[in-house]
């Protein structure tokens, strides 16, 4: 495509008009265009369709609806290229103005009323205050890997000097009854349950602890007033059970022979060093996270917006699609999900304007923030983020690149990008309070906090 010309200038607060000039070279270009898509659906006597030469094509047509045509298919082209060039975000279909096309050897001009949204009026947003987490990786989360890894690989050994105790696993034979009649599906035989392991309905491996093997016993117990299917919620449900056998977990020692044996270090040193340093990392990403998150609401808190409704309507409905397409894998439509989630349909859509009033906010401080703060995101920036992206999810680079070149998405990932320039100017700027975070603090207590 020739380069157009295009010039923007403000007609009010939500609207920029732009000029647009065509060079002759390109409209020559498009009509060709017109003239070969025309050319694949016409019927001329005496000539193959989609064989038919471009003098006879043009008289058959006629100059008239070729130049319409011509116009009909590359304005849009014409205007996406325009605001592509004076970098602007419409959030709903222009105005435009435009003559016909009747000579391909002079420039075309048109005009294009765009909406777009007023930029919000920023306030405070370099020095903001945010709590920070100071990670801590204590011990006894070291050892709970660990442990389950010595489970995974433990040994059951049989008891019978004791009763079943919880952690045991009990080899059982069951059968329920509901109104004296047999539960269906309610029974089993040589079942090895794991006392402890909420396998069962509430109430019911309590009562399996303190048997001893070889030991029968009727169970009374009740099935949860939310309990599936529901023809058996708050049902009284009586169980007669035997404990056939009774086995308890016998684990590997703590050792340097059980790590190297189960693990890919060789020492159990390395191992705790390797799971406290993956931990640590985590956490600091979380913690990272979530002080950025706050950061960025506190710029939105401080900034005034004025969000035409057609923008937050837009973003609504790609929310709500997006949502439906996702229930859609499990057979599930937004009313039968808000009906199992106990809510009306209406309230889980206004979940989703709130939330696009959310993003819409977010995204409108960053990128004035960037523009405020002269971030620029370069082509090659662009290049490196979506092979960056092929890697991720396991496709080809070049393919992906071709993909997002031809879907115009390239200007999609350079705003994802400035927008995360501009976040992480904002963190690198803010100041973080921080403070050290206790499982077992209580309600009305508050995190420690530490002077940066």
């Amino acid at each position: 495509m020739a380069e157009i010309k295009s010039t923007a200038k403000k007609l009010e607060p939500g609207k920029v008009e732009l000029e647009i000039e065509v060079p002759p070279e390109e409209i020559k270009a498009q009509i060709d265009q017109a003239i070969k898509e025309m050319g694949k659906t016409a019927r001329v006597p005496g000539f193959r369709k989609g064989k038919i030469p471009r003098p006879v094509l043009v008289s058959h047509f006629g100059k008239e609806a070729i130049m319409a045509r011509t116009l009909h298919d590359a304005l849009p082209l014409w205007y996406e290229e325009a605001i592509d060039q004076a970098e602007i975000k419409p959030i709903d279909n222009p105005e435009l103005d435009f003559d016909t096309l009747d000579d391909q050897d002079k420039p075309y001009s048109f005009k294009a009323a765009v909406p777009v949204v007023p930029r919000p009026r920023l306030g405070k947003y370099i020095g903001l205050e945010a709590e920070k987490e100071v990670v801590e990786v204590k011990g006894a989360e070291v050892e709970e890997p660990i442990e389950r890894m010595r489970k995974r690989v433990a040994r059951l050994e049989e008891v019978t000097d004791r009763p079943a105790g919880n952690g045991d696993f009990v080899v059982i034979d069951f059968t329920g009854f509901v109104d004296e009649e047999a539960l269906e599906g309610g029974s089993g035989k040589d079942y090895m349950l794991e006392l402890g392991s909420g396998t069962f309905i509430p109430g019911f491996e309590d009562q399996i602890a303190g048997m001893e093997e070889g030991q029968s016993k009727k169970l009374t117990l009740t099935f949860p007033e939310d309990y599936r299917p529901e023809n058996l919620a708050g049902k009284e449900v009586v169980f007669d059970v035997t404990a056939k056998e009774i086995k308890e977990r016998v684990l590997p020692g703590l050792t340097d022979e059980f790590v190297s044996e189960n693990s890919e270090f060789d020492t159990l040193e390395e191992l705790r060093g390797d799971i406290r340093s993956r931990m640590t990392k985590a956490r600091e990403a979380a913690a990272e996270n979530l002080f950025r998150e706050q950061v960025l609401e506190k710029a939105v808190e401080a900034a005034e917006f004025d969000i035409p409704e057609v923008m937050l309507e837009k973003r609504s409905r790609e929310l709500e699609e997006e949502f439906a397409m996702a229930l859609k894998d499990s057979g599930l439509t937004i009313e039968a999900y808000a009906e199992r989630a106990g809510m009306p349909a209406e309230e889980l859509r206004n979940g989703f304007r709130s939330e696009a009033e959310r993003q819409i906010k977010q995204d409108l401080v960053l990128e004035t923030v960037a523009r405020n703060e002269g971030l620029q995101v370069g082509a090659d920036e662009v290049e490196a983020e979506i092979r960056d992206q092929a890697v991720r999810r396991g496709i080809d680079a070049e393919k992906l690149l071709e993909k997002t070149r031809k879907a115009r998405r390239e200007g999609f990932v350079k705003e994802n990008l400035l927008r995360r320039k501009a976040l992480d100017l904002l963190a690198e700027k803010a100041i973080p309070v921080l403070h050290k975070h206790t499982a077992a603090v209580k309600e009305e207590e508050k995190p420690e906090i530490i002077k940066p």
